[in-house]
């Protein structure tokens, strides 16, 4: 199944200045979230970014910050899944849409317990590999496998930003492919 912008929304994991930096790729995944964000604002789809326990990890790293839209809820979380925490749920919902991007850290375990309830909840969701990550490879790789075994779709930066495309020669197209696309 393709991603479509119409169905879908984006959900940035916890990619804040005490935990982002250690993972094993760090400026990959920063820039990868940050593309996510301003591709998901030039098309108008709607995101939410999580804070992992902003009073010990710190806030959001200034590249998401910048690249979130105007009016994009932060929502801070002590619950690993975001999916448990009321404010999340609340926000996430109130979008009704069936379709949900997430990418951020760690991808092993608060990536991949967001993206297993949601499935489980039966949304249709993606994981960007390449805009997730963790303090270890083994542990990338070890989350990836069990998100492909629970039926959830790994996929990249530039999969998501041209599946909610769908068109080439388009204003929003030429915006993507000049500021986004590496």
């Amino acid at each position: 199944m393709l991603i479509n912008k119409d169905t879908s929304c984006l959900v940035i994991i916890d990619v804040q200045e005490r935990l982002a930096p250690a993972a094993n790729e760090p400026r990959k995944v920063i820039d990868g979230c940050a593309r996510l964000l301003k591709g998901a604002q030039i098309l108008h789809i709607p995101a939410i970014v999580t804070e992992q326990y902003p009073k010990g990890l710190g806030a959001s790293m200034f590249d998401i910050r910048d690249a979130a839209a105007e009016g994009t809820p932060f929502i801070a979380k002590t619950e690993l899944s975001a999916l448990r925490n009321p404010d999340f749920a609340q926000a996430f919902k109130s979008l009704n849409k069936k379709q949900v991007i997430l990418a951020g850290v760690e991808e092993h375990i608060c990536v991949l317990q967001t993206a297993i309830e949601l499935k489980e909840a039966g949304y249709d969701v993606f994981v960007v590999s390449d805009a997730s990550g963790s303090r270890a490879k083994e542990s990338e790789d070890a989350a990836e496998r069990r998100l492909l075994h629970e039926g959830i779709g790994l996929v990249t930066v530039e999969m998501a930003l041209f599946e909610w495309l769908r068109k080439a020669g388009t204003p929003e197209f030429k915006e993507i492919q000049q500021k986004l696309v590496r």
